[in-house]
């Protein structure tokens, strides 16, 4: 599917963003764990979110949907993982977080996925299993493990991914014995960790979080989850940036003002950029201001680099963004594909390491064709930026949206951007 993406007529517009991907597989996974009926509202559909609950019924979970609310009735034990292969498709948060929790089962466990899924570093939990005797193999498309995973110390980077430590924490509570987690600095993406440990106490589960090390309490059980899941701060940013880009207020609603999400920190970017944010009742409202470039730590974001890059194109001098490094390795090599295609619009982009600078403007006289790379935040940064002027982009490859925000491109039309599929 290719779209083509213009300023259209936006206006001010009130929208309300979709449900966290991040907490909807959360919670998830944590009613999953209850013995029993669990419910979670507002939660989001997607491609990644399907991933874990196709996952989640190998271990015999079952997921009764009604618009956005689910009604989960979860397992006795992992033990009953019934042996199938878990497609855990594109989802890296998937895939990261059921390793642990599979093993418990027991038996041998095959995961498999798409895309440059199975490429993505495994390499946390390869030398963990490695130091515990659990086989961890790669086989063509296929990751097997086998051995079960044992309570005790265990030392984890901090700078790979914090989806390892989640991964951990849904998983050791369930073992025999206590465990430790210790966290080696620099200790990056840390609110995403606080995600996981939100819904860990809503569902019961104790634990000690002291910064760099976190001790679980071993045999324990996971109590009923009763959860509404907040707003995603991750796809808010999209339309606060086309506030911006286009230069019309927007107002973003079901966004929390105290929300833990990482992405969360956009509100401050916007202002740095020198954009306006004013609190609402349900959201903020962002209203556009001269656009200037600024220096920004990407470091517990990773999320917001391919929107924040589409920004810094149209703002005037250099911005410049340090911990930049996780990028290269999500759906696409995001600072490279930005690069890519940037430069197709006169936009000068540099990487050095895990630093990226970026000189505006960015500008088009005639219509450009833009590569959305199968990803999907790439997709919808080209798309937002495509919004700042009225001479259309093309971007190919757009159906990449429905791995995390199917209804993207109808939010995008409804603020009175023009949208058309070609």
């Amino acid at each position: 599917m290719d779209m083509q993406v213009s300023r259209g007529n936006i206006h001010a517009h009130m929208l309300r963003i979709p449900a966290s991907k991040s907490l909807s597989h959360r919670a998830l996974i944590a009613s999953a764990l209850h013995e029993g009926i669990s419910d979670v509202r507002n939660l989001v559909i997607n491609q990644d979110t399907e991933a874990t609950m196709r996952a989640l019924r190998c271990l015999g979970a079952v997921f009764c949907m009604h618009e956005g609310h689910v009604r989960v009735r979860g397992i006795a034990s992992p033990e009953d993982y019934n042996g199938d292969i878990i497609d855990c498709g594109e989802s890296g948060s998937t895939l990261r977080f059921l390793i642990p929790l599979l093993t418990l089962s027991g038996k041998e466990v095959r995961f498999t996925g798409h895309g440059r899924l199975m490429e993505r570093p495994q390499s946390v939990y390869e030398e963990l299993f490695a130091q515990q005797g659990i086989r961890f193999e790669k086989r063509d498309n296929v990751l097997y493990t086998e051995g079960k995973l044992k309570a005790g110390e265990i030392t984890l980077r901090g700078d790979v991914s914090s989806q390892f430590i989640s991964g951990l924490l849904f998983a050791l509570p369930l073992c025999e014995g206590d465990s430790v987690i210790h966290i080696t600095p620099p200790y990056e993406s840390r609110d995403y960790v606080g995600l996981t440990e939100d819904v860990l106490e809503k569902s019961g589960i104790r634990f000690n979080d002291e910064g760099l090390t976190i001790h679980v309490p071993g045999s324990q059980k996971y109590g009923e989850l009763s959860f509404r899941v907040d707003g995603d701060d991750s796809q808010a940013a999209f339309f606060a940036v086309l506030s911006m880009l286009a230069g019309v207020p927007l107002d973003v609603l079901d966004m929390p003002h105290n929300s833990r999400q990482g992405d969360h920190v956009i509100v401050e970017l916007i202002r740095r950029f020198g954009g306006t944010v004013h609190e609402t009742d349900e959201g903020y409202r962002f209203e556009p201001g001269p656009l200037h470039g600024c220096e920004a730590d990407l470091g517990n974001c990773p999320d917001l680099g391919p929107v924040l890059f589409a920004l810094a194109a149209r703002a005037e001098g250099e911005s410049v963004f340090h911990h930049c490094g996780r990028l290269r390795i999500k759906e696409s090599d995001r600072i490279e594909c930005m690069r890519q295609e940037l430069e197709k619009l006169g936009c000068a982009m540099y990487a050095e390491g895990d630093t990226v600078r970026i000189r505006g403007i960015a500008d088009w006289h005639e219509p450009v064709v833009l590569s959305g790379h199968n990803d999907h935040r790439i997709v919808m940064a080209l798309s937002v930026l495509a919004c700042a002027k009225d001479i259309p982009l093309l971007i190919t490859g757009a159906e990449a949206v429905r791995k995390s925000y199917p209804d993207f491109f109808r939010d995008l039309a409804v603020t009175g951007a023009e949208v058309k599929e070609v």
